[in-house]
């Protein structure tokens, strides 16, 4: 029976530690030292990667230790395709994705999105058949401000860049612009996508930060706290 306690108290340690998210970009000037600042400042994560996918795409392993990966960017990945196939492969096995614009759009063509298994079956809440970009400062309109996605988010204002989107027909909308799509959630709720560019040339005021990092701990299953003292633990022994 105390093995039993001890397991489960180090279980509810490990939980309450945070969660672990990387970043799984694709941008030649690696342009996301502000977002990567956020979390790494955000308390409710307790592991924050970076990988460069312009370059590279992550082994298996390296997607199967994170609670989170977020992707997106500003070019192309180095293997669409097979990053697209181990994204896919990632939340078969358990993973969450939360897909910024630049993971929204694809242009085959141009060699730019994310392709294989991740497209062909529809993981994502959005897709686009273009790599264009919309242009013009609208203000994010959040339909479902009750969501746990928007605890203490005012607002999202001027973002100039947004992804030409469609929502699939099985997939939940909680926020949107007059133009285009803003944040969704798959039939599945292993995915959400939010709208806007995360890299350090943004062009938003407001919660963007919070929105991306509370959609990462809500696929998560839930918000973890700081990092808790084992002096409780070792007092029930």
């Amino acid at each position: 029976m105390r093995r039993v306690v001890v397991f489960l108290l180090l279980a509810a340690a490990l939980a309450a530690a945070g969660y672990k998210v990387a970043f799984m970009v694709c941008d030649p000037q690696n342009r996301w030292e502000d977002a990567l600042a956020y979390f790494y400042n955000e308390p409710r994560f307790y592991w924050v990667a970076y990988y460069n996918c312009v370059y590279m795409t992550p082994d298996p392993y390296e997607f199967s230790k994170q609670d989170v990966i977020i992707v997106g960017g500003s070019l192309g990945y180095h293997d669409p395709n097979l990053f697209g196939n181990r994204l896919a492969d990632y939340v078969d096995q358990g993973g969450k994705v939360v897909v910024e614009s630049g993971g929204i759009i694809y242009d085959q063509y141009r060699g730019e999105g994310i392709g294989g298994r991740w497209r062909s079956d529809g993981y994502s809440p959005y897709y686009s058949n273009s790599s264009i970009l919309l242009t013009g400062e609208l203000d994010l309109i959040i339909d479902e401000p009750g969501h746990a996605i928007f605890d203490g988010v005012s607002g999202l204002w001027d973002s100039y860049w947004r992804a030409n989107t469609i929502l699939r027909s099985d997939a939940l909308e909680l926020a949107h612009y007059p133009d285009a799509g803003g944040v969704a959630i798959n039939a599945a709720e292993t995915v959400v996508a939010v709208n806007f560019q995360a890299h350090d040339d943004h062009w938003w005021t407001g919660g963007g930060f919070l929105i991306l990092a509370n959609a990462a701990c809500w696929l998560a299953a839930g918000s973890a706290v700081d990092e808790t003292s084992w002096g409780w633990i070792k007092a029930a022994f």
